[in-house]
C-alpha cells in the first residue's frame, strides 16, 4: 500500500478553489462553531474551513474531529470528500485524536463509506485506539464492498463479539450470496446466546428467500410473533422480507396474510407483493393490486411497473401491458432496458412477435441477449420461422460459444422441414467449440 496522498490531497482542493481551508482570520468564537460543524450535506471544504477557524479559536478536541469526520461522511461532492478526508485524517493524527476510540471509529467509517478500504484497513492496523465498534466497521465496510475472505477474517480475530458483530457478518456473507453459510452463522449467534434484531432477521430471511427453505421462513416468522423483537412494528422491511421469502417460496397465501396485517405498507411492500403474485402466477390478482396502489395515493416507480407488466405477461393482457408502459412517462419515468424487455416479452408470448422485435430493435438502448432469447423462445412457442430465424443468427452472434443459442434455431428449423439449415447449425456449433452443459437438478 502507497503512502498516504495528504499533500497531493490538499493541493489538488486548493486548486478546486472550493474554500480556504485554514483561515487566517482570527476568531473569538471558540466551541459554538461546534454547532455549526455539525450540521451534515455541506460541502467539504466548507467543514475544513469550520474546522480550521475552531483550531484558531481553542485546542481542538477529539469531540471536534468526530464531528468533522461525521461531516464529511456526509458531504457532497463525494469526489471532493475524497480529497479531504487524508487531510482531516492528518490533522486528527498530529493533534494525538487517534487515542480515543470515538475518533478512530469515526475515521474508520468515513474511508468506509468513501470505499477506501485499504486506508480504513491502515488506520484499524496502525495501533490506533480500538474498540468493538472499530472491529464491527471494518467487518461491515468489507462486507459492503463484497470482500468477503477479509471480512471473515477480521470477524475470525475478533477479541469480542456484540450483536453488531454477528449483524455484520451475516449482511456480508448474505451480500455474497453464500446464503447457507450465513444460515450458519445466525445459528451460531443463537447458540451463544444472542437475541437477534430485525436487522438481523432481515437478513436471515433473505438468506431463506434465496434458498428456498420456507420452513426455516415461517421459524423466523414464528419467532417474531412470539418473542416481540424490538422495532418490528416501527420498522417495516423486516415485514417486507417475510412477504419477498414467502412469495420467492411460492407461499402466496401466506405472503398475502402478513400483507394484509400492515397498516402502513411503503412502495418496496407493495413492488414485492404485486411482483410475487405476478411470478406466481396470480397476475389478475397482481394488477388488480396495482390499482388499489395507485388508488391509494401511492406513486408507482420503475420497480412498480416491471412488475405490473410481469403481471400483463402472465395474463396475456396485450393492450392492458401496452397502457401500462405508455403511462410510464406519465408518472415521470423514463422506461429503462427491463421495461422494454418486459413489454417484449409479453408482446412475444402473446404471438406479437414481429412487434416485440420492433421494441427491441427501436428501444433507446441496445438490448441484453437475455431479452433476445426471450424472444427466440416466443418464435419457438409459437413456430414463427421467419422472426425466428433473424433473432437465432444474431443470437449466434451476440454469444458464438453458447450452445443454447444454437440449439433453439436448431429444433425451429427441424420443426419446419429445413434439413439443410439444421446441419449448417449443428456444423458451426461444432467449429466454435460450443457445448451444452449437463443438466443439473436443486435439492433441499
Amino acid at each position: 500500500m502507497g503512502r498516504w496522498p495528504l499533500a497531493a490531497a490538499t493541493r489538488r482542493l486548493r486548486r478546486l478553489h472550493l474554500a480556504t481551508f485554514f483561515s487566517t482570520a482570527p476568531s473569538s468564537l471558540g466551541c459554538p462553531l461546534h454547532a455549526e460543524l455539525a450540521r451534515r450535506g455541506v460541502p467539504a471544504a466548507a467543514s475544513l474551513a469550520l474546522y480550521s477557524r475552531i483550531r484558531e479559536a481553542t485546542t481542538p478536541t477529539p469531540f471536534t474531529f468526530s464531528l468533522l469526520l461525521a461531516a464529511l461522511a456526509s458531504s457532497y461532492p463525494a469526489g471532493c470528500t475524497v480529497l479531504a478526508a487524508p487531510v482531516a485524517h492528518a490533522q486528527a493524527l498530529k493533534c494525538g485524536a487517534l487515542a480515543h476510540p470515538v475518533v478512530t471509529n469515526s475515521l474508520l467509517k468515513l474511508y468506509c463509506a468513501l470505499g477506501l478500504l485499504p486506508y480504513a484497513r491502515r488506520v484499524f492496523d496502525s495501533g490506533a485506539a480500538l474498540d468493538v465498534a472499530s472491529w464491527n466497521t471494518i467487518v461491515s465496510g468489507y462486507g459492503k464492498s463484497c470482500d468477503l475472505p477479509a471480512a471473515r477474517e477480521v470477524f475470525g480475530r475478533m477479541p469480542e463479539r456484540n450483536l453488531v458483530s454477528w449483524s455484520a457478518m451475516i449482511d456480508a456473507l448474505v451480500r455474497a450470496e453464500e446464503f447457507g453459510e450465513a444460515l450458519w452463522v445466525f445459528d451460531r449467534m443463537m447458540f451463544e446466546g444472542f437475541k437477534p434484531d430485525v436487522v438481523v432477521l432481515v437478513s436471515v430471511l433473505k438468506a431463506c428467500a434465496h434458498l428456498g427453505v420456507v420452513e426455516r421462513g415461517r421459524w423466523i416468522h414464528q419467532y417474531l410473533e412470539t418473542e416481540g423483537v424490538a422495532g418490528r412494528q416501527r420498522n417495516v422491511k423486516v415485514e417486507t422480507a417475510l412477504v419477498d421469502m414467502y412469495c420467492k417460496c411460492g407461499c402466496m397465501e401466506e405472503a398475502c396474510c402478513v400483507f394484509d396485517s400492515i397498516h402502513c405498507p411503503d412502495l418496496v411492500l407493495w413492488n414485492s407483493m404485486i411482483g410475487g403474485l405476478a411470478v406466481n402466477g396470480h397476475g389478475e390478482r397482481a394488477l388488480e393490486l396495482f390499482r388499489v396502489m395507485s388508488e391509494k395515493g401511492f406513486r408507482p416507480n420503475q420497480s412498480t411497473f416491471v412488475a405490473a407488466l410481469c403481471a400483463c405477461t402472465h395474463t396475456g393482457r396485450v393492450d392492458e401491458g401496452r397502457s401500462i408502459f405508455q403511462s410510464m412517462r406519465h408518472h415521470g419515468i423514463e422506461p429503462h432496458r427491463e421495461h422494454y424487455g418486459c413489454l417484449a416479452d409479453l408482446l412475444g408470448h402473446a404471438g406479437h412477435v414481429e412487434e416485440a422485435e420492433t421494441v427491441l430493435l427501436d428501444m433507446p438502448m441496445e438490448p441484453h441477449a437475455s431479452q433476445w432469447g426471450a424472444l427466440m423462445s416466443s418464435c419457438r412457442m409459437h413456430n414463427d420461422i421467419s422472426v425466428g430465424e433473424r433473432v437465432g443468427k444474431l443470437l449466434i452472434e451476440l454469444e458464438p460459444h453458447h450452445a443454447g443459442r444454437y440449439a433453439i434455431l436448431f429444433n425451429l428449423y427441424v420443426v419446419n422441414g429445413r434439413w439443410e439449415d439444421a446441419r449448417a447449425i449443428r456444423q458451426m456449433m461444432a467449429e466454435k467449440g460450443a457445448k451444452k452443459d449437463a443438466g443439473l437438478s436443486f435439492i433441499e
